[in-house]
């Protein structure tokens, strides 16, 4: 009897260790032909829309007057260790931080990965896009395309 116990002990740990690798897997090497809770499609003007909480980001994409905002929960990072880019219609949002601790004896790193895409369902102006990051929490306002003229091309952020 004791052995199953133990049995069942250990395929719970694989279970939430496969888990954790999958849920690592799914935010490195997301795809936009994926589909996923973290591509909406508004519902309706001004309805803020949760977009995604896999992990420990929780995201959301509203639509607010001649644009849109998006907001992301980043806490633990620096500014320089976040890249935005917008390419076509998708916003990438890629976070890693790597942390070292320890003494002389030991030394531990601990890295962390966050990379999140989302679907912008309208033209933006590239050159307007604006981006903060204060308190842990990342903002993007995209503006909306008043014509449909835009070249599209892979755009760099900076965050203020």
């Amino acid at each position: 009897m004791r052995s199953f116990d133990e049995m069942n002990r250990m395929f719970r740990e694989m279970d939430r260790t496969f888990e954790q690798l999958r849920r690592m897997w799914w935010d490195e090497f997301e795809t936009p032909a994926l589909e996923s809770p973290s591509r909406p499609a508004l519902e309706g003007e001004g309805t803020p829309r949760l977009v995604g909480t896999r992990g420990e980001a929780a995201m959301s994409l509203e639509r607010e007057g001649e644009g849109y905002v998006f907001v992301m929960d980043l806490p633990g990072f620096e500014r320089e260790e976040i890249d935005l880019t917008f390419e076509e219609g998708l916003l990438s949002v890629r976070a890693r931080s790597d942390r070292e601790s320890g003494d002389e004896g030991r030394q531990l790193l601990r890295e962390r990965r966050v990379a999140r895409q989302v679907t912008i369902p309208a033209e933006v102006v590239e050159d307007e896009i604006s981006a903060s990051y204060r308190n842990g929490v990342l903002e993007v306002h995209l503006p909306m395309l008043e014509a449909e003229t835009a070249e599209e091309s892979r755009h760099r952020i900076d965050i203020e």
